[in-house]
């Protein structure tokens, strides 16, 4: 496995608990419009939460009557997940297993920050063939520039940075731009992105 990859690993598995009760605060639904926008645009129920993390946000879906599939790369989160009653799975976003047209929405919460950009593209291209064809996917990433292992504590995890339109223009071949917009939470600023899938 490339070393990006294991450090960033290594990171979530040494620090799921920790990080749980971080995102657990980020939880607060009156200010997060991405939720009930997402399910309002979806035709189906079946969706694919992409880097789940400790599934605070599988578990908001799945009370709210979808049928929701979990993925992330971190075995100690998808423990995590598992006691929180989820379907969830260990696995690589650079290697997803379903078949085509299996979803009909992704929710991707910065997990895409974790791929490096000379492999983005083929991760939007599996994301494309993997939704229906009326499918809906949702993007938030850190706005910045460059890529790398940034230092924590202890540990490392591997970022991309992304610009609004750097976005939009990398996903534009598969996807069709719903809505974007940037919000800012203490010194980071995220660009959220709602697409639907392309039909060629």
């Amino acid at each position: 496995m490339e070393n990006y990859k294991e450090e960033t690993i290594n990171h979530y598995n040494q620090n799921a608990k920790k990080l749980s009760e971080k995102f657990k605060d980020l939880m607060d639904l009156s200010r997060r419009n991405e939720f009930p926008k997402f399910i309002e645009l979806l035709k189906g129920k079946k969706i694919l939460d992409l880097g789940c993390g400790a599934g605070d946000h599988s578990l908001y879906f799945k009370e709210k009557g979808l049928d929701v599939v979990s993925i992330d790369i971190s075995e100690k989160m998808i423990e995590l997940c598992k006691e929180k009653g989820i379907d969830a799975k260990i696995m690589d976003i650079e290697n997803l297993q379903f078949e085509n047209k299996t979803f009909d929405g992704i929710w991707s919460v910065t997990s895409l920050l974790h791929v490096p950009k000379s492999k983005i593209k083929d991760v939007i291209k599996k994301l494309h063939d993997i939704l229906k064809d009326d499918g809906i996917l949702y993007v938030c990433v850190k706005e910045g520039n460059g890529e790398g292992l940034l230092e924590h504590t202890n540990t490392k995890r591997f970022f991309s940075f992304w610009q609004e339109q750097e976005l939009i223009d990398t996903f534009k071949d598969n996807f069709e731009l719903i809505e974007n917009k940037k919000i800012q939470l203490k010194d980071t600023i995220f660009i959220e992105m709602f697409f639907k899938k392309k039909i060629s």
